[in-house]
């Protein structure tokens, strides 16, 4: 097994010798100058060769992972090449408890959701027809088995749980599927001759967010309908305007994500009446918004940065620019910490930021690559921190720090 040397985080310059154990690195707590003992353990193996694992979160005590494969893949009796395992480990013996396989066809979708019980959510393409959209919605028990799987004519996302059933949407039709994977209802937005009259772009608790497009196939308004199609908003639309992101922020206010030219992005907040109630600019390197305690979430090249529903800063904490294009920040969230990652394995003073929940004070800080004195560069394919600890995945490994 390959051995793991001590890390430095923040920057704290240590000697290390090198040793057969597992060593310890003293990780200074920002604004406190407290330090935390910190050390690492023996890497996980992954139970599967591939090319990345993605972090999909915690649940029942156990840290979930999707496992993509790239080649190789065999198939099964209905033809479906194996695409993907979700794989879990235990959070308090660092040991892979489950890994389940995935079949289907190359598509890929990274939102995965759980439900108060613990059971997985996630979507595979089906892979029963050349070149189709089909997609296979799936349900995963805490023990790894697949609960079920049902069969959609177009691509999948996933909008939460609502009134006791899981609402998804494609890109003309909204779904409610029960627990049991059947098909409550759904509504769809296709006109004649494929035409979409609307583009879904999420369901709130009782709303269905979309936008209007003409007989041009340019989107005019942004509306909000109810459960029955009716028109409860309009908000219009310039021809430079494109919409990237619709959100429910409060029962008062939608937040709009508009890109207006490769240099200019704004934040509309949009009233239940269809008025624009406050816009604001923000760096065009945002890659989602996000809500969490009725508050928006987002980071960019300028900073992780948090606002009430009036537009006001609450929040700014620094990052690193990003040196390439393309590439982002993301952020996780769970009941204690919020955490700032970037989504690629680029060079950078800023590749993961852990703040309080509450108060956004920043707790942690690490670089890319880990630098620590007399030891070659620690590089790593993600680095996160949930269940009180940090963990860092590299090639077919997960190392964690007790």
């Amino acid at each position: 097994m390959r051995k793991v040397w001590s890390l430095l985080i923040v920057l704290i310059v240590i000697a290390a010798p090198l040793d057969h154990k597992p060593a310890s690195a003293e990780a200074a707590v920002p604004d406190t100058g407290l330090q935390q003992s910190l050390e690492q353990q023996d890497p996980i193996d992954f139970v599967v060769a591939t090319d990345e694992y993605n972090y999909l979160g915690t649940a029942n005590g156990l840290l979930y992972f999707k496992a993509p494969l790239w080649s190789k893949n065999p198939r099964n009796a209905k033809g479906q090449l194996l695409q993907e395992y979700v794989i879990t480990v235990n959070a308090k013996t660092n040991k892979v408890e489950w890994k389940l396989p995935i079949y289907g066809g190359f598509k890929f979708v990274e939102r995965t959701f759980f439900d108060k019980a613990g059971n997985l959510y996630s979507v595979v393409g089906a892979g029963l027809k050349q070149s189709s959209n089909e997609t296979f919605l799936y349900s995963i028990s805490p023990k790894g088995t697949m609960n079920w799987q049902t069969l959609f004519p177009d691509t999948l996302e996933i909008d939460g749980l609502i009134n006791n059933k899981l609402f998804v949407h494609g890109r003309t039709t909204v779904y409610a599927v029960n627990l049991n994977g059947t098909v409550a209802w759904s509504k769809s937005f296709e006109r004649k001759k494929m035409q979409a009259s609307h583009d879904v772009g999420g369901v709130t608790s009782n709303e269905i967010l979309t936008l209007k497009y003409n007989s041009q196939h340019k989107a005019v308004s942004f509306d909000v309908l109810d459960w029955n199609l009716k028109t409860k908003l309009s908000y219009p639309l310039t021809a430079s305007s494109t919409v990237e992101q619709s959100l429910k922020l409060n029962k008062e206010i939608y937040i709009l994500k508009i890109k207006k030219s490769e240099s200019t992005t704004l934040l509309a907040a949009i009233g239940t009446d269809g008025k624009q109630k406050w816009t604001k600019g923000i760096d065009p390197t945002t890659k989602q918004i996000y809500i969490l305690d009725g508050k928006l979430l987002f980071a960019n090249n300028k900073g992780f940065y948090v606002l009430n529903g009036n537009g006001e800063q609450l929040n700014h904490t620094p990052l690193a620019p990003m040196p390439y294009k393309g590439f982002g920040y993301r952020v996780r969230m769970d009941d204690k910490y919020i955490s700032i990652s970037f989504d690629g394995r680029i060079q950078t003073k800023t590749a993961l930021t852990v703040l309080d929940r509450k108060s956004y004070k920043m707790l942690y800080s690490f670089a890319y690559p880990l630098q620590v004195e007399g030891q070659p560069a620690i590089h790593y394919d993600d680095i996160f921190f949930t269940q009180d600890r940090f963990f860092r995945v590299y090639d077919n490994q997960l190392i964690p720090f007790k």
